[in-house]
């Protein structure tokens, strides 16, 4: 008698199953991760940008009001304003704004300065 000859079936063998689920789980982990670092990024420029427009909000009242504007102080949830103003002659003002928050890496402080004309 004649043994028989094995007949491959069609199919994965547990090996390659096994190996199938751990890139899957490899690749799912590296998407995780990828997305929650995008997600902090987003939420440091929504703040920055927040900031940026406190401050130029700020500045186009100061430059607005030429003759009365005066320096001060302005606390925001999570933003702390400040805007000092200075007069280099009696047609011009000079305001320093800074905005300071918190970023990702720690304190963070943005400067922008104007010397406008007064009419």
């Amino acid at each position: 008698m004649r043994a028989k000859t094995p007949t491959w079936r069609d199919g994965y063998t547990l090996l390659e199953l096994i190996v199938a689920l751990l890139l899957f789980a490899i690749g799912g982990l590296a998407l995780a991760g990828g997305s929650a670092v995008i997600g902090q990024a987003l939420n440091a420029d929504a703040l920055r940008e927040r900031a940026a427009r406190i401050a130029a909000r700020e500045i186009e009242i100061l430059v607005a009001g030429c003759r009365s504007a005066a320096s001060g102080h302005q606390s925001l949830p999570q933003i702390e304003s400040d805007w000092l103003v200075s007069r280099p002659d009696s047609n011009r003002v000079s305001i320093t704004q800074t905005v300071t928050y918190f970023a990702s890496n720690g304190r963070r402080t943005d400067s922008y300065r104007v010397l406008r004309n007064c009419h």
